[in-house]
């Protein structure tokens, strides 16, 4: 049996609002380019390409900066324009991120180069230009993305409401359990045998 003593310890300092969570990444979006990509912002300290236990990207990231002003120079332009990875015209979205651990992302060297991922890759990261088509569909995904978020919030206030009604008649019906449990006890000792 190991030792408890024996565990690798990993320490990260805090970012402190230099971080941010990325998402609608394009499918062949590395760790390389998504730092490459937001360094027009500023120094970045690491980015990463979250993947599923199969290393396949879930489409979310982590950019992590070296200070604040960068990262929320990224916030407020990605809010304002449309910033694009790849040759599609869909953009990123980018948040404040919330602090949890991940590992080592998607590195440049494990994806499939395929056709479709040299396709993906033929124009460098950009601002897409106002009045270009690549805009005009920007504009429609970040919309659709808008609406995505504003329904998942109601989605979750509709699940928090469920479930705060459902802990409600659990408690009272459990109440009502007890309390019927009580009175057989009682009945049942009082020589009226068992219900």
């Amino acid at each position: 049996m190991p030792s408890p003593y024996n565990q690798q310890l990993r320490v990260r300092f805090a970012t402190q609002g230099a971080a941010l969570t990325v998402k609608n990444l394009p499918q062949f979006i590395s760790n390389e380019l998504l730092e490459e990509a937001f360094s027009i912002f500023g120094q970045v300290e690491r980015a990463i390409v979250i993947v599923d236990d199969r290393g396949r990207p879930t489409g979310k990231g982590i950019v992590e900066f070296t200070s604040k002003a960068p990262a929320r120079k990224a916030l407020d332009r990605c809010a304002e324009g449309a910033f694009l990875l790849t040759a599609s015209p869909r953009p990123i979205t980018v948040e404040p991120m919330e602090q949890f651990d991940e590992d080592e992302g998607l590195p440049e060297k494990i994806i499939n180069k395929n056709q479709q991922f040299h396709k993906s890759r033929e124009q460098p990261p950009r601002f897409a230009q106002p009045g270009s088509f690549e805009y005009d569909f920007a504009l429609r995904w970040k919309a659709l993305l808008d609406m995505e978020k504003q329904q998942q919030s109601q989605v979750d206030r509709n699940i928090r409401e469920a479930r705060e009604k459902l802990e409600a008649e659990m408690t009272g019906a459990q109440h009502e359990h007890q309390v019927m449990l009580m009175r057989q006890g009682e009945y049942a000792r009082r020589g009226g045998g068992i219900i």
